[in-house]
């Protein structure tokens, strides 16, 4: 898609997204007083309700900007996925108007009024968005076909033929494929080709003699990454002889996560392992740790009293311990729990994983690490903007320097922040346990992310994850 496009298709979402957004308020408005609620005030004048589209939409923009909504290199997502990402930044944009309306001091407006609109808005958004995209590919398929030729093999290949069927692609009619790559990826497209119905061509000799012959708009090269060299063949030829040349990077064997593009100066760079946790729901996870954490701290408020004070009572040393750990993109925080070690516990050791019976332990620290009391002060991280609710635990950085050597893909959890409780945690990894099951349950969680499953490891956490045998 060119620059052209993409400025009008951003235009389109823009202006649906903020259109749909009023068109919501002011619905709302109209069934709260049409009569479907009990009204016990009077009706209230439109124009006090009218009087706040503005601000609704400069909220809404502003939101969907954050989230990376309106950026023209945004990479395309499913109409699944993009439902998501639109309910969680309407949740977020959604907040911010009610404190908003709280600060407005020229009229208090109808509860009812602001649910009607907070369940409303975000399925009128969605519903325009998909107007726009069907509305595109219709004007697409009424368009006359371009003559597409594909050149590559492997999974390259097969993604590059999912993709035929999306954006500006999907008005593209497969004149053939030339396969090049290694004999074991050309045989087994050569079969895919065969079950989708394509013909497969071999490599010209002449390029120039190839086109005459095959007339093309669009050549797609879906090259594995060993059969790049070709590319510095033929480019040349090819771009003398096709006005539209598009280039599917091989990048699944380097990428765990997704992958972004960001244009920089004109030039494209590609982001290979882009968290999921970005935009929308980076803000909106923080929002939830915000309030998460200082309602724990105020419910745990009397047992943080109670165990700070039975720590101080029981041995000698500070009440917390604040120890190094790696957090996101490796940068350090000192974690906070309460002390249940002696205060010389690896002095003589140094770094040691704690064991069965450790004889460092407290007869106080022993429950406190057995129950997970002795975790409670990382709210405080988390209020701090360290530590998440929900995430990868954080590991000291000595012992990161060692996973990292000896476990494939150890560095790719620090992606996003550690959390007080995680997937590893809840399905047993804890402790001195199977750094290889923990890694891939991080890894697992960070490719899975969504407030759902963040909801989900809380509430087990809550009913299996305090007391652990292989917290020592």
């Amino acid at each position: 898609m060119n620059r052209r496009d993409q400025d009008l298709l951003l235009m389109l979402r823009v202006v649906s997204d903020l259109g749909m957004v009023l068109l919501a308020w002011t619905l709302a408005y109209v069934l709260r007083f049409s009569g479907l609620f009990p009204i016990t005030k009077g009706v209230p004048e439109a124009s006090l309700y009218m009087k706040l589209l503005p601000f609704v939409a400069v909220i809404w923009f502003l939101a969907f900007t954050l989230a990376g909504f309106y950026r023209r290199t945004r990479r395309q997502r499913s109409a699944f996925l993009e439902a998501l990402d639109v309910l969680q930044s309407c949740f977020l944009a959604t907040m911010s108007f009610i404190a908003f309306t709280y600060v407005y001091e020229e009229y208090r407006y109808s509860r009812v009024v602001m649910g009607i609109f907070a369940v409303l808005h975000p399925w009128l958004i969605i519903a325009g968005r998909s107007a726009i995209r069907k509305s595109l590919r219709l004007y697409k398929r009424r368009a006359a076909p371009r003559r597409t030729l594909l050149i590559g093999s492997g999974d390259v290949l097969e993604q590059a033929l999912e993709m035929m069927g999306t954006g500006d692609l999907i008005r593209s009619e497969i004149t053939g494929v030339v396969l090049v790559g290694s004999s074991e990826t050309i045989a087994a497209s050569e079969s895919s080709c065969r079950r989708n119905g394509l013909r497969t061509l071999p490599q010209p000799t002449s390029w120039t003699d190839f086109f005459s012959v095959e007339p093309t708009a669009t050549v797609v090269f879906a090259l594995p990454h060993s059969a790049y060299g070709f590319l510095d063949q033929v480019l040349e030829q090819i771009a003398d002889q096709v006005p539209d040349i598009r280039l599917l990077p091989d990048l699944a064997r380097f990428s765990r996560f997704s992958t972004g593009v960001d244009i920089v100066n004109g030039t494209p760079v590609v982001t290979i392992n882009e968290s999921p946790l970005a935009g929308a729901g980076s803000l909106i996870k923080r929002a939830v740790d915000v309030v998460g954490s200082l309602f724990a701290l105020v419910i745990f408020s009397p047992v943080l009293v109670i165990v700070g004070f039975i720590v101080a009572m029981s041995s000698r040393g500070p009440v917390l311990y604040r120890q190094e750990r790696m957090g996101v993109d490796g940068k350090t925080f000192h974690m906070l729990k309460f002390r249940s070690m002696r205060v010389d516990a690896e002095q003589a050791s140094g770094a040691v994983w704690a064991k069965p019976g450790d004889d460092r332990t407290t007869p106080v620290g022993k429950w406190l690490r057995r129950t997970s009391l002795d975790e409670l002060p990382q709210f405080l991280n988390v209020l701090r903007g360290e530590m998440s609710l929900v995430g990868p635990r954080p590991e000291r950085p000595v012992f990161v320097e060692q996973f990292r050597r000896q476990v494939p893909g150890y560095y790719l959890r620090h992606k996003t922040k550690a959390g007080i409780t995680g997937w590893a945690q809840v399905n047993g990894w804890r402790g001195n346990t199977s750094i290889e099951k923990r890694i891939e349950c991080d890894l697992y969680y960070i490719q899975h992310w969504s407030m759902a499953l963040d909801i989900k490891i809380i509430f087990l956490t809550v009913f299996k994850g305090f007391v652990n045998r292989n917290a020592y």
